[in-house]
């Protein structure tokens, strides 16, 4: 087709960046194999693709991993005008197969507790705040910012330190994604969600509640961006802290090694053995079962995790949904660390 040169650019605009690297990467896996039959990507046949799954078969992919280089080998074929592979009938029955061959599985509940790592963010070396190194001051933040906000890392790294995209108030802090993000899911619900997070304890008035304050995200924000005000090379909130690339935005891989670190070295200060997967998409689910276990109503989980539906939490988390304000969600997961 003789697509105008604006056209084009938005029909390559359908998938993100990071899509494209994947595709990328998993095309020319497909290359390398089909070059070692004797074939090309566009001229291999069924039989051909169906060894290469094999192929990863034998590398132990997850079905879910399969579809995706199946996916990715499609898009490529579809640009020279061949067909979807998933339409195949043998694909169709291969991957049906798959699924009773290597069944899906899924870890067990994050076996790390919430209650603990608070606990220990409230004690040296990530506190006091003023003084604090900005390594523990980083992890600190960006671990408060992740279980009050129950976002992805990728929306985490995607926050912006300046007016309008961050706003204080008496009892909050409002935070939103630079305008250019694409969330995982692009639509109306996913990019147009403040993100609200509580004051914890303002006015502290008991040494109980000067340690419950030393959890506020609101305060660990604004001493956070304080700190950071003279190195800051990027509008981005959360930035590096490595000599070579202080100031530079952190990457959404580099904080979810933040939020690792900060469970570990929570462990290890409370002398007690880290468990052996951790994940930083995990505070998802401690965050939004905590919350759920503590009344707040279901609606108000999904909004602030962004799922347009309870089914998603339901599916992910095997909670019974029974539901019995939007810092309430973040509150509430606070709170877990007073039982």
């Amino acid at each position: 087709m003789n697509l105008s040169e604006e056209a084009s650019r938005i029909i390559l605009a359908a998938h993100k960046p990071t899509t494209k690297k994947s595709y990328h990467y998993k095309w020319s896996s497909f290359e390398k194999f089909t070059r070692t039959v004797g074939h090309t990507p566009l001229s291999a046949p069924i039989p051909v693709v169906l060894d290469f799954l094999v192929h990863l078969s034998n590398k132990n992919f997850s079905l879910s991993s399969v579809k995706c280089y199946l996916a990715a080998i499609s898009s490529g074929r579809r640009k020279f005008g061949l067909p979807s592979l998933f339409h195949d009938h043998f694909i169709q029955l291969f991957l049906k197969g798959y699924k009773n061959v290597h069944p899906p599985t899924s870890l067990p509940s994050p076996q790390w507790s919430l209650e603990l790592v608070l606990s220990q963010l409230s004690k040296p070396p990530f506190e006091p705040m003023a003084s604090a190194d900005v390594s523990h001051l980083s992890w600190k933040t960006a671990f408060l910012v992740a279980i009050t906000s129950a976002r992805r890392s990728s929306e985490l790294t995607a926050l912006r330190s300046d007016p309008p995209y961050i706003r204080f108030h008496d009892d909050k802090v409002v935070l939103r994604t630079d305008v250019t993000f694409l969330p995982k899911v692009v639509s109306y619900f996913h990019m147009s969600q403040d993100i609200i997070l509580p004051a914890f304890f303002p006015n502290p008035s008991s040494p109980l509640e000067v340690a419950l304050h030393s959890l506020d995200v609101k305060r660990a924000l604004s001493f956070y961006l304080h700190r950071t005000s003279a190195y800051r090379k990027s509008p981005k909130l959360f930035l590096k802290y490595r000599k070579d690339m202080l100031g530079h935005p952190i990457s959404s891989q580099g904080l979810a090694s933040w939020i690792v670190s900060t469970i570990q070295l929570a462990y290890q200060l409370a002398k007690k053995e880290p468990p052996s997967h951790i994940v930083a998409h995990s505070t998802r689910s401690v965050s939004t079962s905590q919350a759920f276990l503590r009344g707040v109503p279901l609606d108000q989980i999904c909004r602030a995790a962004t799922w347009s539906t309870p089914s998603t939490f339901a599916s992910h988390y095997k909670l019974d949904i029974q539901a019995k304000k939007d810092a309430a969600f973040g509150r509430a997961v606070l709170f877990s660390c007073v039982a």
